[in-house]
């Protein structure tokens, strides 16, 4: 629970308020509209311009116009197809089939356009119930949507135009944040009296950490390079974004140099003057990253003055810990190479905010290459075949919304989209995530239920309801970012009240129990499609994660070696392997989860895959430490014994049959190298300690394999 309540106070700290509030407006108005104008087919274009919002997937004015825009048209197109066929189930049911597998599709041209598949899926099945006997009612309700959904595009790109480069500047600040988190984290962990703990301790602090910095970073990365190309005029904004972003990237290495070092020399760092001034020293880096995070105006000289001041102080803090606390404990002079350079960074970072002209300018970006349009056709067509997990999940979400719409009108069940709604929402390409979300959406959804009828006790007027529908629409767009549980409870409450006032004879609470009572069938339908439609072979996958994950940290490390032996991989090919390696690792660690999560299946291995990601995470924290220091000369005697030992442990991380044997060996460091550069070794130690275990663990699960 606490660390439930921790990850919710920094998702809050991150919320885009007036953002939220605006989607918001967008999305009541039409709701306050109907019912001035007593037209309760106004809530449809409520719904619309709801969905809208929510689809916008931020960046470039043409980017969200466009990606609104597509969801408008294929949504009335949507809306026109399951109105008029309602009435025909022979019609409506492959119609059904093909819509949704087409929203269940478009999940393979990325995250936004998953959600925009998800809403047009869930367009068709509401519209399915609509109460549309004629063809012109169906068109009615299909203009009504329209109107919706440019009502956002309108409100989005000319009265609420938002600053293209807000979600870049902002994915950027996060990272910051993200780094005061983790210097912080360290802090706490090592106080100078006792370690927190053991490797375990240890690592349920770090890897959290470092899975969600890396994340933050790929975000923001992704996020610059939606807008870098999008206002020739703004090309120096991007270029300070992009070496604030490298800066960032760089400080979390540096971090993760730090918290390798704090783990593995923790026993012998005792003390309490050498700790007291450690972990001051990082508490003042966490507020150095928070005022990097909160300068939005670089013209404002409060803010640089603060700056200055908590750079000044994390200053202070390095020049005591080199001073009297080392006298205590003079093997943290490990550290403070590590602490150099975050000081290096942060000052940079300053350079670049405060001084004109100090960022570097960055490459240029290429324009060729294939158009938009066409690079989402090509992807589209590739995983048109049942060999694509992305295609037979469509599939999946196709049979599974045909099954909830089929059992809504041969049953009559009442307000039967609901059923269907869950269905689209929670049915995910594996089955732990469904059953995850499933539960998340049902506790949601009972909990929003009873909130709505406690709430219609209390509006007893239709306009009350609707000016209700603000601040829970509110709640419902800030809600996403944080817990998917809150997003539901609040999004349940929101279309209950719409619901109302498209239909203000039924009451509130029995409009609460239906939605309550079909989204717990749509949720047991989920679970059924999931576990009887092509099921994931999570173990199988798992295992493909694993060996390419494995496959990764060799390259890194034979690259990093072969670089400090003088020649080899260029220093930024050694940053690209890393993210790779770091990347694979996530990958691997999410297709663990899900085995773990998944309430019908265990595996044997899971400790074992447990061990592999440990050691994986530890050799990339050492390999941190390892980049921080320099290179041997290429005449070195011992850079040829360090190129070989490089193989070897890439050999031992991952097998090839085409490599030379070096299975017998027992990858102890060669004293050549110890001689030549004390501070080589220690990193390179911890290094081959995770090789053994790794060339252990592999042996053992060889042993435990049945003969074919």
């Amino acid at each position: 629970m606490t660390n439930l309540l921790t990850r919710w106070r920094a998702s809050l700290r991150n919320v885009l308020w007036l953002d939220a509030l605006q989607a918001a407006a967008i999305s009541a108005a039409p709701v306050i509209l109907a019912v001035l104008a007593h037209e309760p087919r106004l809530g449809w274009t409520a719904i619309a311009a709801f969905w809208a919002c929510f689809g916008d997937p931020g960046g470039p004015l043409r980017q969200r116009a466009g990606s609104m825009l597509a969801l408008g048209l294929i949504g009335a197109l949507f809306c026109f197809l399951a109105s008029a066929s309602a009435a025909h189930l022979w019609l409506l049911l492959p119609l059904t089939f093909a819509c949704c597998t087409f929203g269940g599709l478009l999940r393979v041209l990325g995250p936004a356009a998953a959600i925009v598949g998800t809403l047009l899926s869930a367009g068709f099945v509401v519209a399915a119930e609509l109460p549309a006997p004629t063809l012109a009612e169906s068109l009615s309700y299909t203009l009504f949507f329209l109107a919706g959904a440019v009502w956002a595009i309108l409100m989005t790109a000319l009265v609420w135009r938002r600053r293209p480069w807000k979600d870049a500047t902002h994915a950027v600040a996060h990272c910051y944040r993200g780094l005061a988190d983790f210097a912080d984290a360290l802090a706490r962990m090592y106080s100078g009296l006792t370690p927190a703990g053991g490797p375990q301790a240890w690592s349920a602090v770090t890897r959290p950490q470092r899975s969600a910095q890396r994340a933050a970073l790929e975000l923001a990365r992704g996020r610059i390079r939606e807008v870098q190309d999008a206002r020739p005029s703004r090309r120096a904004r991007a270029h300070q974004l992009l070496y604030l972003l490298d800066s960032a990237e760089d400080s979390f290495i540096a971090l993760v140099a730090a918290a390798d070092l704090l783990e593995s020399n923790a026993p012998r760092w005792l003390g309490r003057s050498a700790g007291a001034h450690l972990s001051h020293a990082m508490h003042h880096y966490a507020s150095v990253c928070n005022a990097i995070a909160s300068t939005s105006d670089i013209n404002d000289a409060k803010q640089a003055e603060c700056l200055r001041e908590r750079l000044a102080h994390y200053g202070a803090g390095l020049h005591d810990l080199r001073g009297g606390a080392m006298a205590y404990a003079p093997d943290l002079a490990a550290m403070v190479p590590v602490l150099d350079r975050l000081l290096h960074n942060a000052q940079a970072v300053m350079q670049s905010l405060f001084d004109q002209g100090a960022a570097p300018a960055a490459p240029a970006q290429s324009r060729l290459g294939p158009s938009r349009a066409r690079q989402a056709w090509r992807t589209l067509s590739q995983n048109l075949g049942f060999e694509s997990d992305a295609f037979r999940h469509a599939l999946r979400v196709g049979i599974g919304a045909t099954i909830a719409v089929a059992l809504s009108k041969t049953f009559a069940v009442n307000h039967g989209y609901w059923m269907s709604l869950t269905l689209v929402f929670v049915l995910q390409p594996y089955f732990a995530t469904t059953w995850q979300r499933t539960l998340e959406r049902v506790t949601g959804s009972v909990a929003g239920a009873v909130g709505a009828s406690l709430l219609g006790l209390v509006l007893s007027t239709p306009l009350s309801v609707a000016l209700a529908v603000l601040p829970i629409a509110l709640g419902t767009f800030a809600a996403r970012t944080i817990h998917y549980a809150l997003f539901t409870f609040f999004l349940t409450s929101q279309f209950v009240l719409v619901s109302h006032i498209q239909q203000p004879e039924i009451y509130e609470p029995m409009l609460a129990a239906l939605r309550a009572f079909n989204s717990v069938l749509g949720g047991i339908l989920a679970l059924l499609v999931g576990v009887l439609v092509w099921p994931e072979k999570e173990p199988r996958q798992l295992a493909g994660a694993l060996a390419r994950a494995l496959e990764r940290h060799a390259d890194y490390t034979l690259a990093l070696i072969q670089e400090k032996s003088g020649g080899g991989e260029a220093p930024q090919d050694i940053v690209g392997l890393r993210r790779l390696a770091c990347l694979s690792a996530d990958n691997a660690e999410a297709s663990l989860q899900r085995l773990q999560q998944n309430p019908v299946h265990r595996d044997r291995n899971v400790d074992t895959a447990m061990n592999l990601l440990s050691a994986m995470r530890r050799i990339t924290a050492a390999g941190t430490v390892l980049e921080i220091q320099p290179a041997l000369p290429a005449d070195s005697p011992a850079a040829p014994a360090l190129r070989d030992y490089g193989t070897a442990l890439a050999q031992a991380l991952h097998e090839q049959e085409s490599a030379p044997g070096h299975g017998a060996r027992p990858l102890a460091v060669p004293a050549a190298i110890g001689a030549a550069d004390p501070a080589l070794a220690a990193p390179l130690d911890r290094i081959a300690q995770q090789a053994r275990q790794i060339r252990q663990l592999r042996e053992r699960v060889q042993r435990e394999q049945p003969p074919q």
